[in-house]
């Protein structure tokens, strides 16, 4: 729990977004070359950044310290939002999923930024796959 991950699985909420045909992709452009295996990070960290600003504008604030240690990252396979590392918020984790056993109730901001967002990310990578798919002829 240090680093503030915790689990308790918020019903009804799916917290990860998968776009359909994005690993086929980056196979298909990892096949091309160097110059292509990172193409896709910069969607990632677009994408990463737009749930994570959403996510500082709800997260409940006492000090500003959860909601200073809420950044965007991007991977070659994807965005991650992360909380809470680097910045010594232990309670990250049971703010974010609750802790029962301490009668701390969940406040999924996360999640919460997360939802209303999940068309315009779906769009943002479909414009960069398509324009990536153009550029090297993949199609």
């Amino acid at each position: 729990m240090a680093n503030g991950v915790v689990g308790f699985r918020i019903e009804n909420r799916a917290g990860k977004q998968g776009i359909e045909g994005l690993r086929e992709f980056n196979r298909a452009a990892r096949a091309l070359g160097d110059d292509t295996k990172t193409a896709m990070k910069p969607t990632h960290l677009e994408a990463a950044e737009i749930v994570a600003r959403e996510a500082r504008k709800l997260s409940p604030a006492r000090s500003g310290r959860l909601r200073n240690s809420i950044v965007g990252r991007a991977v070659q396979s994807g965005g991650r939002v992360r909380i809470g590392f680097g910045g010594g918020v232990p309670y990250a984790g049971p703010i974010h999923f609750g802790w029962p056993a301490r009668r701390i109730r969940p406040q999924p901001f996360v999640y919460d930024a997360l939802d209303p967002r999940r068309a315009d990310l779906v769009r943002l990578y479909e414009a960069r796959i398509d324009e990536l798919t153009k550029r090297h002829k993949l199609r």
